[in-house]
């Protein structure tokens, strides 16, 4: 199958070949963003900030036809390469990011953007069946730690809902994961030698801030765009966002902030998921609330084996008659009040 950066490849071939670079417009610097799904945010956002500059999107979230050759004959001509990491599954030549920057010494690395702190309860299952290694299911690989406790518990699908409450949420430490969320965040990032403390600060102030643990939303690849062109010293220019705003990420699953965690950090939580839809102009898509989602994930789940679905932190609930007896009691007091408030 030609992936996204087969297209591109192409397409600079097509327009300019490999060896003849061209300039954006009055001599604007040529930008290339290597990357993954959130790729296209970095460019965007360079756009945005530098809209004479000429913005290429490399976006590596398949395996290419593509080899690491054919893709630095390409880089070569732009004046500024940004790279996020990639493994060797991409590439035909099964080439890395250390191959890319051994080859090409003057690409700088960027972070990858990833928060748990807004959805500590999002885990992503092993399956050693699945050629990527994960399960999937109603949401893709997005799934439900507590879901998972549910089923393999042989709880009733009203039983695991009644799990999303507070004290649940407590006694598993959901509700104290934004400290060390964001000191991991910070330190990836520093990593790659970028400080984005200024930056996480901006975006908690503004709520809700990701999509998912792995797909921030557009304003936050802004900010990273205007954090790495100013590092590298591109000239940029002053601008509203939300002005412009165009969001590739949307267009995946949204998980909610579940009220809980969102009643503790200042604006208000839902139980509503969006599923993926990439066509828009074949309508709005599909939302499905809690309760839903967690009968689609049994279903899903009763298709496997319960020894092939595998994570070690509902591992570890499951070893634990404390965690078990806990989440049980603090289900059966929940449905007992949903009871008596009817």
């Amino acid at each position: 199958m030609i992936s996204q950066v087969d297209r591109q490849l192409f397409t600079v071939w097509r327009s300019r070949g490999f060896g003849a670079p061209r300039a954006g417009a009055n001599g604007a610097p040529r930008i290339a963003i290597v990357g993954n799904c959130q790729s296209f945010g970095y460019a965007f956002g360079m756009k945005l900030l530098a809209p004479e500059a000429r913005v290429d999107r490399y976006a590596l979230v398949g395996r290419t036809l593509a080899d690491l050759k054919t893709l630095l004959a390409a880089l070569r001509t732009y004046d500024a390469v940004f790279a996020q990491d990639f493994h060797g599954g991409l590439l035909r030549d099964n080439a890395t990011i250390d191959d890319l920057v051994a080859a090409l010494p003057n690409v700088r690395r960027i972070p990858f953007v990833s928060f748990f702190g807004l959805h500590p309860d999002t885990v992503y299952i092993f399956h050693p069946d699945k050629p990527s290694g994960f399960f999937t299911g109603p949401l893709g690989v997005y799934n439900s730690g507590l879901a998972l406790f549910g089923w393999l518990r042989g709880m009733s699908v009203d039983q695991t809902a009644a799990l999303f409450d507070r004290d649940v949420f407590e006694h598993l430490g959901y509700l104290d994961i934004w400290d060390s969320a964001a000191q991991e965040f910070l330190k990836a990032a520093s990593a790659y030698g970028y400080d984005v403390s200024a930056q996480l600060a901006r975006w908690a102030r503004r709520g809700n801030f990701m999509y998912t643990p792995n797909h921030p939303k557009g304003f936050v690849m802004f900010d990273m765009a205007r954090k790495v062109m100013g590092e590298a010293g591109l000239k940029m220019r002053e601008i509203e966002y939300d002005d412009y705003a165009v969001d590739d990420l949307v267009r995946s699953v949204v998980l909610p902030v579940y009220a809980p965690l969102a009643e503790k950090y200042g604006f208000r939580g839902s139980d509503l998921f969006k599923k993926e839809h990439y066509k828009l102009t074949k309508g709005p898509g599909e939302f499905i609330r809690l309760n839903e989602f967690i009968a689609q994930s049994f279903k899903a789940f009763a298709r496997h084996d319960k020894a092939r679905l595998t994570h070690a932190r509902v591992g570890e609930w499951l070893a634990s008659e404390e965690t078990v007896r806990t989440l049980s009691a603090c289900s059966a007091e929940t449905m007992r009040k949903q009871a008596l408030a009817r």
